[in-house]
């Protein structure tokens, strides 16, 4: 890949990330209202496939991810992580899982994010949270490696926060596009 569509895939990410974020703090909006509203307010190209297809499949497959994620974040619950280290690693995790991204391009794109986004003023002693973040990527990525794509219990459903069921988590990874 050349480097202006490693820079535009990168910008597409960032984008994912900044939708992905966004939808955390707004639980009881539809992803599609804040896709949409996104698309309107903002310089995003509502046609970008990688954006679409990333943003959407991200939530779609939401509670499967979050169970890998909290099979892998020794001593954190999913739900006790920030919003950015959460956000970051569903969405390291869903483009390694389902995107067709190789594994390392994937770790070092969420890990990349952290360092931009995620505990920019951390305090001194405290260690930062893209080195979290890279070793719970590469522990799904041992396990995506030695089992495939799980097919993982659907998680308990809270009472005041319904869980909608996802179809299927054994679909084929969808090809890597471009932003053409």
């Amino acid at each position: 890949m050349n480097e202006d569509k490693k820079m535009a895939r990168r910008k597409a990410r960032e984008t994912v990330f900044e939708l992905l974020y966004e939808t955390e703090y707004q639980p009881d909006t539809a992803p599609e209202e804040i896709f949409a509203l996104s698309c309107e307010n903002r310089d995003i190209d509502e046609g970008d496939k990688y954006i679409r297809r990333t943003y959407f499949g991200v939530k779609e497959q939401q509670a499967r991810l979050d169970l890998l994620i909290s099979r892998h974040a020794k001593g954190w619950k999913t739900n006790r992580l920030s919003h950015m280290t959460r956000t970051i690693l569903r969405l390291g995790t869903y483009e390694m899982a389902y995107g067709n991204l190789p594994a390392p391009v994937a770790i070092n794109e969420a890990v990349e994010l952290s360092k931009k986004f995620d505990d920019p003023t951390r305090e001194p002693g405290r260690t930062p949270a893209y080195v979290f973040i890279n070793g719970v990527l590469n522990a799904i990525k041992t396990d995506l490696a030695e089992n495939g794509i799980p097919v993982l219990p659907e998680p308990a459903v809270e009472e005041t926060a319904p869980v909608e069921p996802v179809e299927s988590a054994t679909e084929a990874p969808a090809t890597e596009e471009t932003n053409d």
